[in-house]
């Protein structure tokens, strides 16, 4: 499996677009996998790549207070048959395919207009605070076979978190 130590994952840029009543989230993200992990992926593995998103409003002398929070999931996998990796939104169902890993990376760190929360639940006048991470876990067997191979090491990495503040 590869070494955590050679990923590089990182949130470069982060923001939120209001769009018809629904703010939507932007993120770029500095991903890089080491040479086992490519080889991991072409032997038939499946990257999984969560972005974790937390919503809270910013309150002076009290704890901010959660409003949401959000996982959206993608999963890359490469179609030996097609000789094509294979990107799929695991929240929509949505499935591209790419010739080459980077063109699939490439597409899995820029996501553009991910619907987040309606406008509504944010209170005019207040200041929140948006964070996400990405969480980027390697599995050596789908979700219905892992609780029977228990003993298996999993590789996952995960980013710190970008944060921000927003003025409704």
């Amino acid at each position: 499996m590869p070494a955590v130590a050679d990923t590089r994952l990182a949130v470069s840029r982060a923001d939120v677009d209001p769009d018809d009543g629904v703010y939507e989230l932007n993120v770029a993200l500095d991903l890089e996998l080491p040479e086992d992990g490519v080889r991991a992926i072409e032997a038939g593995l499946t990257l999984r790549l969560a972005y974790e998103t937390e919503i809270a409003r910013v309150r002076r002398y009290l704890p901010d207070e959660g409003v949401a929070t959000l996982v959206q999931s993608y999963e890359l996998s490469y179609h030996a048959l097609s000789q094509r990796y294979l990107l799929r939104n695991v929240n929509t169902g949505e499935q591209a395919d790419y010739g080459t890993l980077q063109a699939a990376l490439d597409r899995l760190a820029e996501v553009r207009g991910l619907p987040l929360l309606d406008a509504s639940l944010l209170e005019p006048g207040s200041d929140y605070e948006f964070r996400v991470r990405a969480v980027l876990t390697l599995r050596t067997a789908s979700d219905t076979l892992n609780w029977l191979l228990f003993w298996t090491d999993d590789w996952s990495a995960t980013s710190e978190w970008y944060a921000w503040t927003h003025r409704r």
